[in-house]
């Protein structure tokens, strides 16, 4: 079979057929070029332009101790001469190798000037580097720290139509209306104030909210470039509030009154009638007077007449007095108190149906308060005791007692009482 094949073989045939002298003569060709451009033009030097260079900072002092580069070396472009045979050089790009400034000396924050040097990033390796334009780089290193500073507002030319007031605007779509700031340690300490600016120029009749950008002033209020720094917020919402004023009556509030005894008969006093208001405009012209926490009255006695208590205000509503409590005096010139040792009358309310009380313990030490002309003549069978029994099973049960008299009125308790009551 082999004796056969090789009888069928021509040189001839093949020197004639065009898929094959095509193939081999593009490589003859190969072979040539090779030979020619090892032998005649062995060496060559080439330069590229706009090499950028890297500096790590892993493994060094500057990097333990929390420091990092804060000038900007991306757009820093260096220049790269190498040398080489003619067909290496020629087949460079510039991810073959790479340029790199070697910072482990580096202790201390500062401005420093690295040497720069060359890296072959590939197994092209028969080159060599011949210069790097320029042959340093500037390069500053600071320690990062991040602040956390509150953000002021600053809005120009807002105001409020005839009668409302544009009050003091509001920094929202923040975290507390405080943002971080991450950067230079030099550059964070010359912050002095963050604000939240935006121009307005604008009459407002409703509360408004705008879009204010974050400036970072110094000391003499002038702007800190952002250009090193991270801040959590570029823009944030600044709201203007607009309010209302109003001059609105004071009204002390009472509960536990005797009975027989109304609201309107207790003669009494505040250190202001009157306050002035300030709150949404649809809420101030809903306000005709504001109330002021209830006071007990089991708590008003000729000893104890004197009560500072604060005002119940709507949401959003405020009091621009500079009020914080108010202070009712309770005039119990015409009152006395008196003591009974024991009070054995109880009375029940609520008891559920099906049970009854066995039996109440008497009520010692009751002091009350009445009018003058009254508390000479009021025994200890003119005041009983009121208990609520209201969700009370059987069993024995400590309840709280309220004192009255059906004998007279305008008579009342003066502390709180207890008493035990057994439920068949």
């Amino acid at each position: 079979m082999m004796i056969k094949l090789m009888n069928n073989f021509s040189l001839r045939k093949l020197l004639y057929n065009r898929k094959f002298t095509i193939p081999f003569s593009i490589f003859i060709a190969f072979v040539f070029w090779l030979i020619i451009t090892t032998n005649q033009n062995p060496i060559r030097q080439q330069t590229f332009s706009d090499v950028p260079i890297t500096i790590n900072l892993e493994n060094t002092v500057a990097g333990e101790n929390g420091m990092d580069i804060v000038s900007d070396i991306s757009n820093q472009k260096f220049s790269v001469t190498v040398s080489g045979p003619n067909y290496v050089v020629s087949a460079l790009k510039t991810e073959d190798f790479t340029l790199y400034a070697s910072a482990a000396e580096i202790t201390e924050p500062g401005e420093y000037e690295l040497d720069i040097f060359g890296n072959k990033n590939t197994s092209k390796g028969s080159y060599d580097f011949i210069s790097i334009t320029p042959n340093r780089v500037k390069v500053t290193l600071d320690y990062i720290d991040t602040k956390q500073i509150s953000v002021e507002p600053s809005l120009v030319g807002v105001g409020a139509v005839e009668g409302l007031i544009a009050e003091t605007p509001i920094v929202t779509a923040t975290e507390g209306d405080m943002i971080s700031i991450k950067g230079p340690r030099t550059i964070l300490d010359k912050i002095s104030r963050v604000v939240a600016y935006a121009d307005v120029n604008d009459t407002l009749s409703a509360s408004q909210t705008y879009d204010a950008q974050i400036k970072i002033l110094d000391s003499d209020g002038k702007e800190i470039s952002k250009e090193n720094l991270t801040v959590s917020d570029s823009a944030v919402k600044v709201t203007v509030p607009i309010s209302k004023k109003a001059v609105v009556k004071v009204s002390a509030s009472f509960i536990n009154v005797p009975s027989g005894y109304k609201k309107s008969d207790i003669k009494h006093s505040i250190d202001h009638n009157e306050v002035t208001i300030i709150g949404a405009p649809g809420v101030i012209d809903s306000i005709t007077s504001i109330s002021l926490s209830d006071i007990d009255f089991t708590s008003v006695s000729p000893q104890s007449n004197k009560f500072d208590v604060s005002a119940i205000l709507p949401e959003g509503v405020k009091i621009l007095d500079n009020i914080e409590f108010f202070v009712v005096e309770v005039d119990t010139s015409d009152y006395q108190t008196k003591t009974f040792k024991t009070i054995t009358g109880v009375k029940s309310t609520g008891l559920q149906s099906g049970l009854t009380v066995k039996k109440t313990a008497s009520i010692l030490n009751v002091k009350i308060c009445a009018p003058k002309n009254v508390i000479d003549k009021i025994k200890s069978k003119d005041i009983y005791a009121v208990i609520d029994l209201s969700g009370k099973s059987a069993g024995e049960h400590t309840v709280a007692a309220k004192i009255t008299s059906d004998v007279y009125s305008g008579v009342w308790q003066v502390g709180s009482y207890n008493t035990t009551v057994t439920i068949n």
